[in-house]
């Protein structure tokens, strides 16, 4: 299953693409400015967020990596050329990143930038990676800023080569299946996809040119700079904020919110619904959903500190947001949700009973 999300500030396509029988996911090119939305469609659909996955280091906006790995406890990953901090993985050409029984083949297609890879999801993708493609297995690639709807990313800053990205797109991406779906990382024209099939006859940057004709057609751009190139790239080497601008979403650990929660001073909003009935309703907390904003403002007005869980952390991120916009002060997350809660009782529990 895949998903296409647009965020319109800067054109850019992030994409949520998860196993449909295990429901584990990955997301490719997160935006920081997006985190409610994109956590809205996680938890909407039942995915459990497993990687997060750049396919460079942005230039025309913060990754929101770090803040996803922060609310929701996936591993992130970008290319080894990057020389990005704060990863859990770094990835190399023929890498593979499972989610559930789909498999994601890493191909470095550099020159945009020096550590751009594409993400290849498709059927036996063991015989697909290392540009041996045999046959006509349809498929689909994820192909950042190195391969646009007929175009290109650009390749004038962050150590950018034309000659590089000439042969990534020639060499690499244009020797997949023909049927290959292509799921470029901008779009400006209101386009969502094309096919390899499709680039290599009709990209006027590549259909007929040889290295040289790219090289020129690449040095008369002539383009601007993208207008958040001093802020993102310093942050996006470091995997992004953790929080979407301010003000700063204020967040607690389930083992500090156990040792700070006073139900006399303190209020509890429960977020999770009829489908999370495995976990037994807390003691002191106020059932409501995400909709329920001016009741939780209500609630926040009488109390010390209103502390918002959920299930996973997801709705109640979303809930906490929704509360600070509307000027509430006093407003925290638990991270984790209930999942966390209740695995941090345990671990405290044991330990407490170890020295009894």
């Amino acid at each position: 299953m895949i998903l296409q999300l647009f965020d319109q500030d800067s054109s850019t396509l992030t994409y949520i693409v998860a196993d449909a029988t295990t429901r584990e996911a990955a997301i490719i090119d997160p935006v920081l400015g997006q985190l409610s939305r994109d956590l809205g469609e996680i938890e909407r659909h039942g995915f459990t967020l497993r990687w997060i996955l750049d396919t460079h280091v942005h230039a025309d906006h913060e990754t929101g990596a770090n803040a996803l790995k922060s609310v929701t406890g996936a591993s992130s990953a970008v290319g080894a050329a990057c020389e990005s901090a704060g990863h859990d993985r770094m990835l190399v050409d023929g890498d593979i990143i499972d989610i559930g029984s789909t498999k994601i083949a890493v191909i470095a297609t550099p020159g945009h930038t020096p550590g751009s890879m594409s993400f290849l999801v498709q059927d036996n993708v063991q015989d697909n990676i290392q540009g041996n493609i045999q046959g006509n297995i349809q498929g689909n690639v994820f192909t950042g800023d190195a391969l646009l709807i007929e175009g290109c990313g650009r390749t004038d800053f962050q150590n950018g080569s034309s000659d590089d990205l000439f042969h990534s797109v020639t060499q690499r991406l244009f020797t997949l299946p023909v049927a290959t779906v292509v799921w470029p990382g901008h779009d400006y024209r209101g386009r969502a996809s094309s096919t390899i099939g499709h680039e290599k006859s009709h990209n006027p940057r590549f259909a007929g040119k040889d290295r040289d004709a790219f090289r020129e057609i690449m040095a008369g751009l002539h383009l601007a700079p993208p207008k958040h190139l001093a802020k993102a790239v310093p942050a996006n080497r470091s995997g992004g904020a953790l929080h979407a601008g301010e003000p700063v979403l204020p967040m607690i650990q389930p083992a500090q919110f156990v040792l700070q929660f006073d139900p006399k001073l303190d209020a509890l909003v429960d977020l999770r619904d009829s489908a999370d009935t495995q976990c037994e309703p807390f003691e002191n907390a106020v059932c409501l959903s995400t909709t329920d904003i001016p009741k939780m403002r209500a609630i926040a007005s009488n109390a010390r500190t209103l502390y918002v869980l959920c299930r996973s952390g997801r709705r109640s991120l979303v809930a906490t947001e929704a509360l600070v916009k509307a000027g509430v002060t006093n407003v925290c997350n638990v991270t984790g949700g209930v999942l966390a809660l209740s695995a941090s009782r345990a671990t405290m529990n044991q330990g407490a009973a170890a020295h009894d």
